[in-house]
């Protein structure tokens, strides 16, 4: 299966999760055996989430791909949202309520975008932090009430690019520091600042580098995905 992402349409997060609960600050309310790392996290595919619970924060498995509330069990799986646009998230219906209700934290290593060059092809590009080996995604989440199941998913907020990501693709995902992602999880929190927070920012620690072109297949994961085929820019 080959999959060129519109948005933010892969990533990858392979720190170990004791490490990241660490790092992250959050709990885990029960064993977590689907954790594992994963260098070509794809939408649709569970993720680990963050949430907040009665205000302590916890990890979870989400799908991939919001479902709203309302959808119809006939509907509810065609089409993932994987992306949320930051200028219409607070609008749309079908994010709007999550916005408002559900807002979350989707940890990640890294994340890949293809590059468009003249002739119309596409290079796989791995953007991370140098400095900062884990980086946390606005996301927002929900829980779809179905006749055999409860399925709960999430979608990541997508704002314009930064420099760095101009030169690559139009969108990028909205990356919040610690005290943004303090802020996002607050319920507190008004559309004003929750505004702010969504904008695009420069990070002097934020790199690219052209990778293995084999990440265009779902079917392949692995370290070797990351591995620089250029120097970094």
């Amino acid at each position: 299966m080959l999959i060129f992402s519109s948005m933010c349409g892969r990533y990858g997060l392979y720190t170990d999760l004791a490490e990241l609960v660490e790092i992250l600050g959050f709990e885990l309310p029960m064993p977590m055996e689907v954790y594992g790392p994963r260098w070509n996290i794809a939408p649709t595919t569970d993720v680990l989430t963050i949430i907040d619970a009665g205000g302590v924060r916890e990890g979870t498995m989400m799908r991939w791909g919001l479902i709203p509330r309302w959808a119809k069990p006939d509907t509810a799986f065609k089409r993932p949202m994987f992306n949320a646009r930051s200028e219409t998230v607070s609008e749309r219906p079908t994010f709007r309520d999550s916005f408002s209700r559900r807002r979350c934290l989707v940890p990640a290593n890294g994340f890949f975008e293809w590059r468009r060059d003249e002739t119309g092809g596409k290079t796989p590009m791995w953007i991370f932090d140098a400095e900062n080996p884990v980086v946390v995604f606005a996301a927002i989440w929900s829980t779809w009430n179905g006749p055999d199941s409860v399925v709960e998913s999430c979608a990541i907020l997508t704002t314009e690019p930064n420099s760095l990501m101009s030169a690559i693709h139009n969108r990028m995902p909205v990356i919040l520091d610690a005290d943004w992602a303090s802020i996002w999880m607050d319920d507190a929190a008004d559309k004003a600042v929750l505004t702010e927070a969504m904008k695009p920012r420069e990070w002097e620690t934020m790199q690219a580098r052209e990778v293995d072109p084999a990440v265009g297949s779902t079917r392949n994961d692995g370290p070797y995905l990351i591995e620089p085929r250029s120097s970094l820019f």
